[in-house]
């Protein structure tokens, strides 16, 4: 470890207070959090008695001083709803109900309470407070595509010299540095947990890039033409040699063609039942192991194969013991492992899929409220997208596009989590975005491609700019 993990890691809610102090909260929330989570290195200092203080907690903590040092919380009150009790379910109820029902005590329960409120309620209540109107939305869309753009040239450096860039200036890799060769090279992790996470970043930037471009709703990002813009994250995706980002980059073409083609959004809210659907098949083990593997090779090398077959296998183990306890799980502690019941030795050494590390720690309950949070407010916004009595093929409105695009990242997140565990920051405050876009939509005038659904534009700037006021003028496409 180098004295830049430290001078990162504490200096990060300085330069966060910096920029609460001298940029309008949106936009220095944006920093913080996309900046963090792309630059911060992926490190713990372990304090007794508290939630270990990693690179969530250090964007956290951040969020909260620089709320606290510039006052803007108060000008941004928060009416809750009942769209947001997933979330304060998952954060506080859910772990206290699991420590508890496996007699773990009402202290670890705290415990893990206050890690959830670290690494999901902070971010979901910052999106919640600053990002519902939306103009603020552009302020996201334009900070992942400016962060995607950011990583090309960290991404080329370690296709050709190999991932030492987190090496290098923090002094360790992150991960196992052979799971990062592939295809006779390398693929990229940079300052991330894993190459697949640096793909699915670049997936997003891909796909927002995309609908930005398309929509017309951006020239430029950082003087550079979008459409420039957009190939180059295309190509970086596919350069990162990962299955789940070239899916996810051509799953976000295909909703866009599906969208011009019938001129509404609001049916691709539907694709979010695929995740219910697959949790439930697998659990029921209807289609088996070697029934998806034979499948798989039909589109896939081999090696990938192995990758979703290793997966597959810890659902199926993971699976049953969870069933044994399916209301409120485990509680942690490693107690619900799978062992052999005659030696009690583990019957598998790691877990990689989100959905089954809740459900085996926080049961059906956990699992029902952590995707809920995650996509209660992608689905609410992509209804409100109605195809409008004209059949226009696309929408007036200039800041549909950023909607959507953002739903979509929630949507290709939540599918990611079926298979992986890799909870960032952004994927929350975006989750946290769009219920509060939702809200304030369903209580004004709801959005489609019909001028007649919206208030004359002198009507509507005048409401922004009392709700909104220092981006009224601004950011304007």
């Amino acid at each position: 470890m180098t004295p830049l993990v430290p001078m990162a890691m504490f200096g990060w809610i300085v330069l966060t207070g910096i920029l609460f102090l001298h940029l309008p909260p949106q936009r220095a929330i944006a920093i913080s959090v996309i900046g963090g989570f792309l630059f911060l290195p992926i490190y713990s200092f372990d304090f007794p008695g508290i939630p270990s203080y990693d690179k969530s907690a250090a964007i956290a903590l951040s969020l909260v001083a620089g709320e606290l040092l510039s006052g803007e919380r108060m000008k941004y009150p928060v009416k809750f709803s009942y769209y947001d009790l997933p979330a304060l379910l998952w954060c506080l109820v859910s772990p206290v109900a699991s420590s508890v029902s496996n007699q773990l005590g009402l202290y670890d329960g705290i415990s893990g309470a206050m890690s959830n409120v670290l690494n999901w309620g902070i971010f979901y209540l910052v999106g919640r407070r600053y990002f519902g109107e939306p103009r603020s939305l552009r302020v996201l869309t334009r900070g992942i595509m400016m962060g995607g753009l950011l990583y090309i040239p960290l991404i080329l450096f370690e296709l050709r010299m190999s991932p030492q860039l987190s090496q290098k200036i923090y002094g360790f890799f992150p991960h196992s540095f052979l799971q990062h060769i592939r295809y006779g090279g390398y693929r990229p992790i940079v300052f991330m947990q894993h190459g697949l996470m640096v793909a699915f970043w670049m997936a997003t930037s891909s796909t927002v890039t995309f609908w930005m471009w398309r929509m017309r709703a951006v020239e430029e990002v950082g003087k550079i033409p979008i459409a420039l813009v957009s190939f180059s994250l295309m190509a970086m995706t596919i350069a990162c040699k990962s299955a789940n980002g070239v899916i996810y980059m051509a799953l976000g073409i295909v909703a866009f063609l599906f969208y011009r083609t019938t001129g509404s959004a609001r049916k691709i809210r539907w694709i979010t039942m695929i995740v219910p659907l697959y949790i439930a098949v697998r659990l029921a083990n209807i289609v088996t192991l070697d029934e998806v593997q034979s499948l798989a090779l039909r589109v896939f090398d081999q090696e990938r194969v192995s990758s979703l077959g290793w997966r597959l296998l810890q659902e199926n183990l993971f699976g049953m013991k969870a069933l044994e306890r399916p209301l409120l799980g485990w509680g942690g502690y490693a107690r619900g492992w799978p062992v052999n019941p005659e030696t009690g030795i583990q019957l598998i050494q790691m877990v990689d899929s989100m959905w089954v590390i809740v459900l085996s720690n926080r049961g059906f309950f956990g699992l029902v409220c952590a995707f809920l949070t995650l996509g209660l407010g992608a689905v609410s916004a992509l209804a409100l997208l109605r195809l409008p009595a004209t059949g226009k093929p696309l929408a007036t409105d200039p800041y549909e596009g950023d909607v959507i695009a953002l739903s979509l990242v929630m949507i290709f997140f939540m599918f990611d989590s079926l298979l992986n565990e890799m909870i960032s920051p952004v994927y929350i405050v975006i989750a946290g975005a769009l219920v509060s876009y939702s809200l304030g939509r369903k209580q004004s005038v709801p959005l489609c491609a019909d001028p007649v659904c919206s208030p004359p534009r002198g009507q509507e700037d005048a409401g922004q700019a009392q709700q909104f006021p220092e981006y009224v003028g601004r950011n304007r496409e």
